[in-house]
């Protein structure tokens, strides 16, 4: 018991809400590749939606050019009329999936908070039980009869009232919808993933 480490991995393994944190890391880990992914689709449809602009702008300048500029060219271009048809679809793409990455960042955080509280958690009650392991070691080298209340690593289970399992996937928090500024980008891993807007 004097390797912390090697105390705490035992201590892991037989915790009772293991299970809980483990299973959480997966539902966080698969919401990282999510918003990674449709952050590059978002950032993918304001390219499209400014090159497609590009494209119109220079239609114009042709048909300026020419002598045939105005209002009228402009709705009678079936060209220009074909570009800003597809500026439309990206644009309902780039919302859609904008308001999808503001839900996720959501749900991010929430994960975050509880895995954050499962982990102080873990920590306080294996460092009642590695206290518990130590005083059993010195009163078994003095002879003396175990320390009151050491079962192994189960003990802190006995000693703190049962919870109900709070389930990650349940942890989606509606957000409303922000401006279209800036491209949208995540960077995630581990627990601190973040997201730029």
């Amino acid at each position: 018991m004097k390797d912390r480490t090697k105390a705490f991995e035992v201590f892991r393994q037989t915790y009772h809400k293991n299970e809980a944190i483990e299973s959480n890391k997966e539902v966080l880990k698969a919401k990282y590749d999510e918003a990674k992914a449709v952050g590059e689709a978002v950032n993918t449809s304001r390219s499209k939606i400014s090159h497609l602009k590009s494209k119109i702008e220079q239609l114009r300048v042709e048909r300026a050019m020419r002598g045939e500029g105005g209002d009228a060219a402009e709705q009678d271009d079936p060209e220009e009329l074909r570009l800003k048809s597809e500026i439309d679809g990206f644009k309902n793409q780039y919302k859609d999936k904008f308001n999808r990455l503001r839900e996720l960042k959501a749900e991010i955080e929430h994960i975050q908070g509880i895995m954050e509280k499962q982990r102080h958690g873990m920590q306080k009650d294996f460092e009642n039980w590695y206290n518990l392991m130590i005083r059993q070691h010195k009163a078994a080298l003095k002879g003396g009869p175990p320390a009151p209340g050491a079962a192994g690593p189960a003990a802190p289970a006995a000693a703190s009232s049962p919870k109900p399992r709070q389930s990650a996937l349940a942890a989606t928090v509606p957000v409303g919808m922000g401006g279209g500024g800036g491209g949208v980008g995540f960077v995630g891993g581990g627990g601190g993933g973040v997201f730029r807007f």
